[in-house]
């Protein structure tokens, strides 16, 4: 099977949820129309933070806010990791691992030290269930333990606004390792994907890509 070039945290998350839909949006290419709704609200609050982190006047950018919006923002702005010094804001980084490239768009990195590096997710839906080892996590961690070349020292925090808390997840050497190790695995799964070999999801009705799911 043709691959990805790059496998992003997205690709390898519609992979686990399902492997029909992966193929179908990430192999054959279809795009289903999906409501933008519910990715403005996001895109809103990413798009002031990152001017905020860079040193922009955001007043005017303030003004423009709904009231959800204001509120997600106040609190992300108050926030102990949001006042720690940038180091980067929407950053793409990718990284090679085996034979396989991983990458993505960081929100942000910011530093308590020279030493102290946390990689901030900003989410204004709740944070995932597994944040140690979930894609976004496993991915940017190592990208960026590459980008910097160290593995003590570097942090991934998730902000979940909805829920108002943060969720740290601190890395080590260890754990640099066994996320590289699950990556390339699910790498190599889906460098052997057969669409021959492929099924139904058992529900998905939910699904954007019901209708066209062979």
């Amino acid at each position: 099977m043709n691959n990805p070039k790059i496998l992003s945290p997205a690709m390898l998350k519609t992979y686990k949820q399902c492997r029909k839909k992966f193929f179908l949006r990430y192999v054959r290419n279809i795009l289903m129309p999906q409501s933008a709704a519910q990715f403005e609200r996001g895109k809103n609050i990413h798009a002031i933070a990152g001017y905020f982190l860079s040193g922009i006047d955001i007043s005017r950018f303030e003004l423009s806010l709904n009231d959800t919006e204001k509120s997600l923002w106040n609190k992300l702005k108050s926030n102990q990791y949001f006042q720690l010094t940038p180091v980067k804001t929407e950053f793409t980084l990718n990284v090679k691992l085996g034979s396989y490239w991983f990458g993505g768009r960081l929100d942000a990195i910011v530093k308590k030290n020279e030493t102290e590096y946390f990689i901030l997710d900003y989410k204004t839906g709740s944070a995932p269930d597994d944040a140690k080892y979930d894609y976004q996590t496993m991915v940017y961690i190592s990208a960026l333990s590459k980008y910097l070349k160290i593995t003590e020292g570097l942090n991934f925090v998730y902000i979940d606004l909805k829920n108002n808390q943060n969720i740290l997840i601190k890395s080590d050497e260890q754990l640099i390792a066994e996320y590289e190790t699950r990556l390339i695995k699910t790498a190599e799964q889906i460098a052997s994907l057969n669409e021959n070999s492929l099924t139904k999801c058992k529900d998905n009705k939910k699904c954007e890509y019901s209708k066209i799911c062979f």
